[in-house]
């Protein structure tokens, strides 16, 4: 399983990517995210640049986020707090689109369904 061309475009010029999952929950709704990442000459996390550019493949930086909540924050616009969230995956510095992709596959069978996170009912990013 991998990324298409345009994800992965998104990806290494800095969209994070989201899918919505079946949750474990009933009432429950499970995402999972994508938030991509460079580190900046001071050392800190910084958005990739909108370069598109074969190099930036295997060495943009990824965190990973696979978490459920609620389903009626989303209905009824409530914040939701850290103590509300079922965290079942919380993986940084994932180093390139290979490793991203072959953690990924440990859990989710069609990469498809990875979209703009904004295209999601995912209140948290």
């Amino acid at each position: 399983m991998s990324f298409e061309r345009k994800q992965i475009n998104d990806l290494i010029t800095g969209t994070a990517l989201c899918a919505e999952l079946p949750a474990a929950c009933e009432g429950d709704r499970r995402f999972v995210l994508i938030i991509p990442y460079v580190i900046n000459e001071q050392g800190t996390k910084d958005i990739p640049d909108k370069i598109l550019d074969e190099a930036k493949y295997e060495s943009t930086l990824f965190c990973l986020r696979d978490y459920e909540y609620p389903a009626d924050y989303i209905a009824n616009d409530f914040e939701v707090s850290d103590k509300d969230v079922i965290r079942l995956r919380d993986e940084g510095e994932i180093k390139g689109i290979s490793a991203l992709q072959d953690m990924l596959a440990e859990f989710v069978s069609d990469f498809s369904i990875f979209v703009p996170s904004w295209e999601t009912d995912d209140i948290l990013y």
